[in-house]
């Protein structure tokens, strides 16, 4: 009989404390500290019992039990290297042990489960203490799954606006003044600081949907400067209700190194649109990075939301967020059953945003560039702001305004 249970949190750094009481000698057992998600399980450290011996996950004996005599496991975790030492009785048994691999959709590495393999009546009592804060990866992830089942698909629950079809080459054909859709699976989240459509386009016949822009003030929006919009374009927005709002860039700025352009739009947006936050410029710092390569270790790499030009909202998994490199680096492959809402990064998407959703929020990372990097924004808030200056002076404007960066009070979010 194999039984599961919840702790109060997710423990990293962490002291746990197991009891076993198991019935009878030649009662087998395996007791797992595991982390456990919506859509995946992962045992990360496992003491098993069979014939009256004990063993760890490596497969070393420490020690017997008897019928009905109570055994105390004590561990120390140390989530921040994945290992741990056990001490059985009060006396020190093995140091320096590794946690076994993560499964995939694990993001976090802490424990917040126990799952008890046992016979008859033994019976099991885990207490933890320790750092309980949640990690920024299992926080994205987590937004997530708390909003799709194993059926969400595409076809189904993709699209923010209903019929957002091609209007090939009619600037108010197609999908233009499209409604939201009340199957959105994200439709909860304020993306109202996306453009949906502008009068440039691009391809043959003519695609209004195509060449992102996003808010990142009342007056100005953030673009990829290899892709961009130019001063006279009008570009739209839809409000929370589904009406659609245009503005008209007067004036842009090109980043003179990086993939970034900064427009100015001729007035600022209503109240109801409202522009999004950009990562902090010590993003890097809430992630679990190998220090050779500065990429995020395998299975603590965030999901991250990204729009097509179709605004289909679909999945991307980052494999790199660093600061200090100045780059994003994702891919569209991701782990089941977040598959059902990845699809590979067509012509015409550079420019659409990429977001990490935390506690609610969309939070801007980057715009598309090529199907495997993009800026990264936390890398330059300043060069943004000095942009939104440029924009403005070439606009014959002074708007005193500047990205707002997103704060992670790290009371909340693991910092390694």
């Amino acid at each position: 009989m194999n039984v599961t249970g919840t702790l109060p949190s997710g423990f990293k750094n962490s002291i746990i404390n197991i009891e076993l009481i198991v019935d009878s000698p030649y009662s087998g057992f395996e007791v797992s500290l595991m982390e456990s998600g919506k859509f995946h399980s992962s045992k990360l450290i496992t003491f098993s019992g069979s014939e009256g011996a004990m063993f760890d996950q490596s497969g070393n004996f420490f020690g017997g039990y008897k019928s009905g005599s109570a055994l105390d496991l004590k561990v120390h975790y140390d989530y921040s290297r994945s290992g741990f030492a056990y001490y059985f009785e009060d006396t020190l048994i093995a140091n320096n042990l590794d946690a076994t691999g993560v499964s995939d959709g694990a993001t976090d590495g802490s424990i917040n489960a126990v799952s008890f393999k046992k016979h008859g009546n033994s019976t099991v009592s885990v207490v933890a203490d320790g750092d309980a804060r949640t990690s920024l990866s299992k926080e994205c992830i987590g937004q997530i799954e708390s909003r799709i089942t194993e059926s969400t698909s595409i076809a189904d629950n993709g699209s923010m606006l209903v019929n957002f079809t091609d209007p090939e080459g009619t600037l108010t054909a197609g999908g233009f003044n499209a409604v939201r859709s009340e199957s959105f699976w994200a439709k909860d989240i304020d993306f109202t600081a996306v453009s949906v459509w502008n009068d440039r386009g691009y391809d043959s016949p003519t695609d209004f949907r195509k060449r992102g822009a996003t808010a990142i003030t009342k007056r100005h929006v953030i673009m990829a400067k290899h892709f961009k919009l130019q001063a006279s374009d009008v570009l739209y927005f839809t409000d929370p209700d589904g009406n659609w709002v245009s503005r008209t860039i007067s004036a842009i700025a090109d980043h003179a190194t990086a993939d970034i352009t900064v427009g100015v739009l001729d007035e600022a947006l209503p109240d109801n649109i409202t522009p999004v936050k950009i990562i902090p410029s010590n993003i890097n710092d809430y992630f679990n990075v190998r220090t050779t390569h500065l990429d995020i270790k395998e299975g603590y790499k965030p999901l991250a939301f990204r729009f097509s030009f179709e605004k289909k909202g679909l999945l991307i998994e980052i494999s790199r967020i660093n600061s200090a490199t100045k780059f994003v680096q994702y891919t569209a492959t991701v782990p089941s059953p977040f598959d059902n809402l990845s699809e590979a990064l067509l012509a015409g998407t550079s420019g659409q945003p990429v977001f990490l959703l935390i506690d609610g929020e969309a939070v801007l990372v980057t715009s598309l560039y090529t199907t495997l990097t993009a800026p990264c924004y936390a890398s330059f808030i300043s060069d943004i702001n000095d942009l939104i200056d440029s924009a403005d002076s070439s606009a014959s404007i002074s708007t005193n305004l500047v990205v707002t960066e997103a704060k992670l009070p790290l009371t909340t979010y693991y910092n390694y």
